[in-house]
């Protein structure tokens, strides 16, 4: 009789276990898809694509000129615009070995025709980063692919090797490696 206790008691913590495996996968499985579904459908609504995990690769002879990612993008095909979040821009050298320039900023507008694309950041500084580390910060960039150049009208800092640098106003040669400040430069030297 003891034995038909144990069985019966055994049975019922076995049943009880499963179901609260269940009850815990079937859980698991709504809040799983809950957070995969992110984007409010009115912010899907007109985008011909919404894309978690942008990646837009410019090539010339098989090797990467540069890669624009974000974390989301809303893409218009017939007005060939990418809206994007979290944008983060990669261009390499002259030789597409190496990266020359990092570029990262808190949303973008890319002209996927063009190729061409403006920065903007609200909250924090647009930050483009050079190999050699000088860094320049500034709210909006816009690069022009044809001149291959790259150019603001804003607020500029300009920072590295003991120097920090401010004007307004900016434009870049990208393939020279040559930058300009265009109005009420300013600069200051520190010693290490």
């Amino acid at each position: 009789m003891k034995t038909y206790y144990i069985r019966t008691f055994l049975t019922i913590t076995i049943l009880a276990m499963a179901a609260f495996i269940a009850q815990r996968v079937f859980t698991h499985m709504q809040v799983k898809s809950q957070a995969t579904a992110t984007i409010p459908l009115q912010e899907q609504q007109g985008a011909d694509a919404w894309i978690q995990g942008f990646s837009y690769h410019q090539t010339r002879a098989s090797a990467t000129k540069w890669v624009v990612t974000a974390d989301q993008a809303k893409v218009f095909d017939a007005d060939h615009i990418a809206k994007l979040q979290a944008v983060k821009v990669q261009l390499f050298d002259q030789d597409f070995h190496k990266e020359q320039l990092l570029i990262t900023s808190e949303e973008g507008v890319m002209n996927t025709a063009t190729n061409d694309f403006n920065l903007v950041s609200r909250h924090e500084k647009t930050v483009m980063t050079f190999e050699s580390g000088y860094q320049v910060f500034s709210d909006t960039l816009t690069w022009k692919e044809d001149a291959r150049q790259i150019h603001t009208d804003d607020s500029v800092m300009i920072q590295g090797g003991g120097l920090v640098m401010t004007g307004t106003g900016l434009i870049g040669d990208v393939e020279k490696n040559e930058f300009q400040l265009l109005h009420n430069v300013r600069a200051e030297v520190s010693s290490p």
